[in-house]
């Protein structure tokens, strides 16, 4: 049997690789930072939804794109020091595991379980997607335009990360990887430029760039 890599190679995936591999960092090598300071314990709340949203890009049933769209915006409350990590992160963990249940039943019915008008059905499959991957950049913006000048309003549940490179790294690509993804929904190529591919990349920068910076500034 033959792998199409480049039917892989998409920026849902990227997502999905982004989310498994920023957990396991954190629940391995990263995972001392958080016995010092449970405060780091949102890294595991977060990829949790990274995880949600690149198995929605690979479902294509309403009612699980949907638990992912509705899912991505608990970056909100997360970051915005509302709840402790551990709340974020049985949340997430909660979104994900109805997902499951959701995609296991989907797997089995001939007709989706949300099933509404092919007008709304087409506009639900055409951006629930794009409204989960506006959930994921909220982190970006939350970190820049809340958290930077106001770091001590958060201290109680989210430690001070703005002198960490490999963070602001990792923020400040974000966005990009989201307009990607947005675009990918639209358009595959633009001339020679094969907009999924390029989505797929940008996430592969997104684990080695904040790597990178980790291996020569500690």
């Amino acid at each position: 049997m033959k792998i199409n890599y480049n039917k892989l190679m998409t920026s849902g995936n990227g997502i999905l690789i982004l989310g498994v591999l920023w957990l396991l960092f954190w629940i391995g090598p990263a995972f001392f930072l958080f016995e010092e300071d449970s405060r780091w314990g949102h890294n595991f709340a977060i990829p949790i939804l990274f995880i949600l949203v690149g198995l929605a890009y690979n479902v294509n049933k309403i009612s699980c794109q949907l638990i992912a769209a509705i899912g991505s915006y608990l970056t909100i409350p997360t970051l915005l020091d509302f709840w402790p990590w551990d709340v974020a992160t049985i949340m997430a963990g909660i979104f994900l595991a109805v997902f499951c249940v959701f995609y296991l039943i989907e797997r089995k019915k001939k007709t989706e379980l949300i099933n509404p008008k092919k007008r709304l059905k087409a506009w639900l499959k055409m951006h629930l997607m794009t409204f989960a991957y506006f959930g994921l950049v909220h982190m970006t913006f939350i970190f820049f335009f809340v958290r930077w000048n106001n770091s001590a309003d958060f201290e109680n549940y989210l430690p001070y990360e703005f002198e960490d490179y490999d963070t602001i790294s990792f923020n400040a690509m974000l966005p990009v990887l989201m307009v990607f993804a947005i675009m990918e929904r639209f358009v595959k190529k633009i001339g020679r430029f094969p907009v999924p591919k390029a989505g797929f990349i940008w996430s592969i920068l997104m684990i080695i760039v904040p790597l990178l910076i980790i291996g020569i500034l500690g």
